[in-house]
């Protein structure tokens, strides 16, 4: 090998192993920043897992199970442990729901405490004798005290009507969700029940969309049953100042410049005040107090428990 083809070989390597150095010092410092962001979000994470773990033990001791995810956002929003506004390329409540999740999946909480209107399971199946599936059912009988005239509660998001349900089936009233604009569901669903119902209680967000949906809901409605005694109990402009919530910023893609504008959601009046609105306004309205109408309940239902068990089937 010649002199200079012994410089060129030794200039080579030594470029080679210069690249291969930077080389190693780029991964270095990757893996430097991946190690910060996962200690970051580690530490967020843990942050979150507390917050949460503390807010419902909250909701537990107030009796405010099951919640929604929504609810929880907004809570630790006004508690100032998260921002209402997204960073990057995630949602502003993600690394709550991450963290929600990691609390459910390792058993820290139940997985029933937070409400999941998005499925439903429909059960046929039968029992070995109507005798069995009578004595099965006959607590879940409830009277009506409302003389075949329950409000009709709407409500815009599906899951505010999941955490109002508990109370709904205690006061032995109709709830439905619209989950925003609706139509074929109003039509086949909800106004198919008009002789039971001739007042409306609605709670939906306080925003142009909302209002928009209120209008289109009423609309239909009125249209297929008549006139209807209208409420809106939720979000209201004096209840958005009283409480001081949150202003969020939404879209509507009806307009060609995005429509943007501010918006108020209605998880944020807190699930405890929103229950407390929807029970004191039932009370009001009630023929006469749900007490009552509970004992008259469970007296029949303890009459027809000794029938049924008196009973033998042929």
């Amino acid at each position: 090998m010649s002199f200079e083809s012994a410089r060129s070989r030794k200039r080579h390597i030594a470029i080679q192993r210069r690249r291969r150095r930077a080389w190693q010092r780029e991964v270095a410092v990757q893996e430097r920043e991946v190690a910060a962001h996962q200690r970051k979000v580690g530490s967020i994470r843990y942050q979150l897992r507390q917050a949460l773990s503390e807010l419902l033990a909250e909701h537990k001791d107030a009796g405010m199970l099951p919640t929604s995810a929504r609810f929880l956002f907004y809570e630790l929003v006004q508690r100032g442990v998260i921002s209402k506004h997204a960073t990057g390329g995630r949602r502003a409540d993600q690394n709550m729901i991450d963290a929600l999740t990691s609390l459910r999946e390792d058993g820290t909480i139940p997985w029933d405490w937070i409400v999941d209107e998005t499925r439903a399971v429909s059960d046929y199946t039968g029992y070995e004798s109507v005798k069995a599936g009578l004595t099965n059912v006959v607590d879940q009988i409830k009277l009506d005290p409302w003389n075949k005239d329950a409000p009709l509660i709407l409500t815009e998001s599906r899951s505010l009507a999941g955490v109002l349900r508990s109370l709904c089936g205690q006061y032995r009233v109709i709830i439905a969700p619209t989950n925003g604009q609706a139509a074929g569901f109003l039509h086949t669903k909800v106004a198919e029940l008009s002789d039971q119902y001739s007042r409306v209680l609605y709670l939906g967000d306080f925003d142009l969309a909302g209002g928009d949906i209120e209008n289109n809901t009423r609309r239909v409605l009125e249209h297929e049953v008549g006139n209807l005694g209208w409420e809106r109990l939720a979000l209201t402009a004096a209840q958005v100042e009283e409480y001081n919530l949150p202003v969020i910023e939404k879209y509507d893609r009806r307009f060609t410049d995005g429509g943007k504008h501010d918006a108020v959601e209605t998880e944020a009046l807190s699930q405890a005040v929103i229950v407390q609105i929807v029970q004191e306004r039932l009370d009001e309205l009630l023929p006469e107090p749900l007490e009552a109408v509970q004992e008259r309940e469970q007296a029949q239902q303890e009459s027809l428990k000794d029938y049924l068990n008196g009973f033998e089937p042929e």
